[in-house]
């Protein structure tokens, strides 16, 4: 099954393409990874996947509802963590918590239960009482992770999920989501880390000026590398050069 998909995706902003004909499809129980350089279009691939964006041309579907047609019915099978999560800077981890929990229609014992479960799992017990505002970088990621678990999702989008982890913080999450494939959940994720994506990812996509260039289980992909061996080398070879920071 296919748990999302982008038929021939493009977003352009003017006479800037951003993304140029995306074809990819994310199954059920799979970590896709999708890599590529700063500015290669990955966040505006998942922009267009969680309905921020509109795409210039194309069909972006998630379990088969088309983001354009039917929205609500997509989102509402999505955990999404931004690469820039906000959380309102009053508000406590719990309140949070609560607010997204009844968004996605979680109300009375059931969404106390799941608050707290998420609370306990990303270790925010003793900080759940406390401001947004007051908590560390990393603290506030996981606040933004749990979020994305609360209302148990059939597609994970999260937009460079390590970033402001610590390395137990990375390991938890690492085995969260592989419970949650193992159920049956997809996972669509990008990253920087080229180690991570060969070690959570069943499969890669390489996305370089907004094209798909490359995409495959990553020990196939890096045994087709020179020197073999490696998926930086892969990425290497299909983004040499140094680019401007990340755009659309």
């Amino acid at each position: 099954m296919e748990a999302a998909s982008f038929e021939g995706a493009v977003k352009a902003y003017g006479s800037l393409v951003a993304l140029a004909g995306l074809t990819l499809e994310v199954r059920a129980g799979e970590v896709f990874a999708l890599v590529g350089p700063n500015g290669a279009g990955k966040t505006t691939a998942l922009g267009l996947l969680t309905g921020i964006l509109r795409p210039t041309a194309g069909t972006v579907r998630v379990f088969g509802h088309d983001l354009s047609r039917d929205p609500l019915a997509a989102k509402a099978r999505l955990g999404y963590v931004p690469d820039r999560p906000y959380l309102w800077p009053r508000w406590t981890p719990r309140e949070t918590l609560r607010f997204v929990g009844a968004t996605f229609g979680l109300s009375g014992p059931g969404l106390d239960r799941s608050v707290e479960a998420e609370l306990r799992a990303f270790g925010l017990e003793g900080v759940a009482s406390r401001p947004n505002e007051s908590l560390s970088h990393g603290t506030r990621q996981k606040v933004a992770l749990a979020q994305a678990f609360l209302h148990d999702p059939g597609l994970f989008v999260l937009d460079e999920p390590m970033v402001g982890l610590d390395p137990s913080a990375q390991r938890l999450l690492v085995s969260r989501l592989a419970e949650r494939t193992a159920r049956g959940a997809a996972v669509l994720l990008t990253t920087h880390q080229l180690s991570l994506a060969e070690e959570v990812a069943e499969r890669v996509g390489v996305l370089v000026g907004g094209r798909l260039l490359a995409v495959g289980d990553p020990r196939s992909l890096a045994a087709g590398a020179r020197p073999a061996g490696r998926l930086a080398e892969v990425f290497f070879d299909l983004a040499p050069g140094p680019t401007a920071g990340e755009g659309p």
